[in-house]
């Protein structure tokens, strides 16, 4: 989408040109309308026609724009199509956000260009952050309201310049939330951004959190929904207290990254340590990346086959090792989630003793005493007896059915 215009400045003639009036503000000038209109095959600086409020900010860069007419209604529009916001738009806290993130990163030790364009015009971002070896990070305040499909395609831009992308909001409804990287910060007048106040991260940071599966669990295995599995499971918890500066030098430093945790209905973006991220796609067999998405593969991954020699010996009814993928679970704000599992073994219980007739089974030795008599917790010598008023000696029928 284009930027449009009612007014624009023709530099030749030295006139500001009002597209609503009908003699674009000249009566003087009759016909000035058709005329322009037939200077439209000329290369574009020909035209000498520049953006009145990109004109007043930035006189030494004006944006040239081209005339066109739609049922009867006259605009001008941008050459350039990467021309979204004017400068003087953007208002005073989407400015004080984006001064705080480049001083974050200067003072992080990290080089920044504010409002970078690429060669080609395409692409602007916000602050572009250049981090340890060929890392660039691209940080978008979005304040206003963007389109998702707009959002998408400057993301797209952003990554084929070789950027990551990380997109700024205080809005925790902003349509773009888990379909961009993204970060969501407390919402504070301008004054208090710019005067160094606290920003903390309220979303688009997570850890994960890894949780025992036993007795001590106070919720049943979510992955076969009833008692416990002794696995390790785990979940995505919002890192927190977090600061907009501290996720500015971390992610120009990597200790912060990219990660899209796939769900049954939604996909979700998160900033992640390097080592959680590590986690989670061992534990999920992979990780899903943007690529992944736009083939349409939406999550799947590939399994990996190796070549075996073939076997011809049939193992119907045998064990093959093969588990289904886990239940999913919800999340917060219900959104399914797959469960995350660390396949660490629970250590088995030690060996009971076995049982022999006459033979102390105290211990997992066993302690292999004899003679023992039977109580009721089993043979038991003289030493490991129960000592216990109420330990009863079991005779005469009972005796021969445990023996």
């Amino acid at each position: 989408m284009r930027v449009l215009a009612s007014s624009v400045y023709h530099v030749g003639r030295n006139l500001e040109l009002n597209l609503t009036e009908p003699d674009l503000g000249h009566p003087e000038l009759p016909g000035l309308w058709e005329e322009l209109l037939g200077e439209r095959n000329l290369p574009v600086p020909e035209r000498q026609l520049q953006c009145m409020e990109c004109r007043d900010q930035r006189p030494a860069c004006p944006e040239w724009m081209f005339l066109t007419e739609r049922r009867g209604v006259r605009f001008a529009t941008h050459h350039n199509p990467a021309v979204r916001d004017h400068p003087s738009n953007e208002s005073d806290q989407h400015k004080a956000i984006k001064e705080r993130i480049a001083k974050a990163a200067i003072l992080g030790g990290f080089r920044v260009d504010v409002e970078s364009r690429a060669k080609d015009g395409r692409r602007r971002t916000d602050v572009l952050v250049k981090g340890v070896g060929d890392l660039l990070v691209g940080h978008e305040v979005q304040l206003a309201y963007a389109g998702l499909s707009s959002v998408r395609k400057r993301t797209r831009r952003a990554r084929a310049d070789g950027i990551t992308p990380s997109w700024t909001t205080v809005d925790p409804q902003r349509d773009f939330i888990n379909h961009v990287p993204w970060a969501q910060t407390d919402d504070f007048p301008w004054k208090y951004i710019a005067e160094g106040g606290d920003l903390q991260i309220r979303g688009g940071v997570r850890s994960l959190h890894m949780i025992r599966c036993n007795v001590l669990s106070p919720e049943p295995c979510p992955t076969r929904g009833q008692g416990r599995c002794g696995q390790r499971h785990g979940t995505w918890i919002p890192h927190f207290p977090y600061l907009l500066d501290d996720l500015v030098r971390d992610t120009a430093a990597g200790e912060f990254v990219p990660v899209i945790v796939t769900g049954k209905r939604l996909n979700r973006r998160w900033w992640v340590r390097p080592a959680d991220r590590d986690r989670y796609a061992d534990c999920g067999g992979g990780i899903v990346t943007e690529d992944d998405l736009l083939r349409g593969r939406e999550g799947k991954i590939a399994a990996t086959v190796i070549p075996r020699p073939l076997d011809g010996e049939c193992r119907f009814g045998q064990d093959s090792g093969i588990r289904s993928a886990p239940r999913p679970a919800h999340d917060g704000d219900d959104t399914d989630l797959s469960v995350i599992t660390e396949t660490t073994p629970w250590p088995s219980p030690p060996p009971r003793a076995p049982i022999r007739r006459g033979v102390c089974g105290s211990g997992s030795g066993p302690c292999g005493h004899s003679p023992a008599r039977l109580y009721a917790c089993g043979w038991r010598c003289e030493q490991h007896r129960p000592g216990l008023p109420a330990a009863r000696l079991i005779d005469g029928p009972a005796r021969d059915l445990m023996a």
